[in-house]
């Protein structure tokens, strides 16, 4: 009988080689997990910021249809637009209150204002002078890209994609009219492609927009 009592206190806990042995099975396991984890994670933020940036475009339409222009409201001739940056791997949306060719701010106060001497808006984002609402950088994790900047002109030909391109478009109101400007030349496109890649997976997300149906697709590639 003292013997089975010594035997069955003998086995009520474990060993601390059986403990090594349970922690190193777990770490395999959490280690073998993690890029899968890691992948979906990835996917999910890609998705997220692809969702963020049509919000974007969706706002500034909707700034616009939302803005009066009268003699008694100081609302920006210039709209509500979004500036894509190739270089900075940066979407924003801003309102185009600036004239960087006069150095200056656009008239909001028809009222007062002599109109002669009206300061236009240009169609064009100037960081640190046009009012910034809202910038997303979309390669903050270091593993989504903004590819590719390119799109068709007016007439018809194409406009192609080269790393330092830039796309604003601007939402003029009271009627949200689109008008979108591709830089470097100043020229005015009929519509862009957007493209973004999640780096790590290969996965690529096409942000489509036209100038006429004013209704960003997303199409995946």
């Amino acid at each position: 009988m003292e013997k089975w009592r010594k035997l069955i206190h003998a086995k009520k806990g474990f060993t601390l080689v059986e403990l090594i042995v349970v922690v190193i099975i777990l770490l395999i396991i959490t280690v073998a997990s993690m890029p899968g984890f890691l992948g979906s994670l990835r996917k999910g933020q890609f998705e997220k910021n692809i969702v963020e940036i049509v919000t974007l475009l969706d706002r500034a339409r909707t700034q616009a249809l939302a803005s009066k222009l009268d003699s008694s409201d100081k609302i920006s001739s210039g709209g509500y637009g979004v500036f894509f940056d190739m270089l900075n791997q940066e979407a924003v949306l801003f309102v185009d209150d600036w004239n960087a060719a006069a150095g200056e701010a656009v008239n909001v106060d028809y009222a007062f204002d002599v109109v002669a001497s009206r300061v236009l808006s240009d169609g064009i984002y100037t960081p640190g002078h046009d009012t910034a609402l809202s910038t997303l950088v979309v390669d903050s994790p270091s593993y989504i890209l903004l590819e590719s900047l390119s799109g068709y002109l007016l007439d018809g030909s194409a406009w192609s994609s080269a790393p330092g391109n830039t796309i604003t478009v601007i939402f003029k109101p009271p009627y949200a009219e689109a008008i979108i400007t591709g830089n470097p030349g100043a020229v005015s496109l009929q519509n862009f492609d957007a493209v973004f890649r999640l780096i790590s997976d290969k996965l690529t997300r096409t942000i489509k927009f036209n100038r006429v149906t004013t209704a960003p697709q997303v199409i995946k590639n």
